[in-house]
């Protein structure tokens, strides 16, 4: 009899043993698809930093003397003194995705030997539409306060450029050409964590 007891209580150790493997089997699957779920909703996340090539391209026009907007010149000689100058800068998806869009604005004096000069202490612009904002403190960008939808151009995110060609002239020499540059970039606005283009992650550093 005792030994029939002993062997009972051998089986009923080895049956707990196997449940509590049973439990931890479980709880490990359990586990892991919660894991491969975190996976998958995180997966998105990932997405949304590969950005991914997107399209975008800038334009710059000027008003002529019938009052049409036409795109504005490579550069040319401005008189001395303070200039003022139409320039109508504005952007365009070109891609199939919405985007948040910035553009940062260069300004340069090309002297006659053909080197390139920035002069941006020199110059002031015009303010376009309100859609356009700035960072404060500003970090030299403009951003389009919403999404640009693909195939969309934006409003103007200035209208004209005011030059101390006088000052510019000090520093460089006469025969002065003046270029504006404009640098646009844009990143894929789907699943950002906030609509608001100044929270949006993934702008080239």
């Amino acid at each position: 009899m005792p030994v029939d007891n002993t062997q009972a209580t051998a089986d009923s150790t080895k049956t707990r043993k196997r449940l509590w493997v049973l439990l931890v089997a479980v709880i490990c699957v359990f586990a892991a698809a919660q894991t491969l779920s975190v996976i998958t909703r995180e997966k998105p996340l990932l997405d949304r930093l590969q950005f991914g090539a997107v399209g975008l391209e800038t334009s710059i026009t000027t008003i002529d003397e019938t009052g049409a907007e036409v795109p504005a010149p490579e550069g040319g000689e401005l008189g001395t003194g303070s200039v003022h100058m139409e320039r109508i800068v504005r952007v365009k998806n070109t891609g199939n995705h919405a985007l948040f869009i910035r553009v940062k604005l260069r300004f340069e004096c090309i002297d006659a030997s053909g080197a390139h000069h920035p002069v941006d202490d020199l110059v002031s612009y015009d303010a376009g539409d309100s859609t356009w904002i700035e960072r404060d403190p500003s970090d030299g960008y403009l951003y389009l306060t919403a999404a640009l939808e693909p195939g969309e151009t934006s409003e103007p995110a200035i209208t004209g450029v005011d030059v101390n060609t006088a000052a510019a002239i000090a520093r460089h020499g006469e025969g002065c050409t003046y270029h504006l540059v404009v640098d646009g970039c844009g990143v894929q606005s789907k699943n950002q964590k906030s609509n608001d283009v100044l929270k949006a992650e993934g702008w080239p550093a």
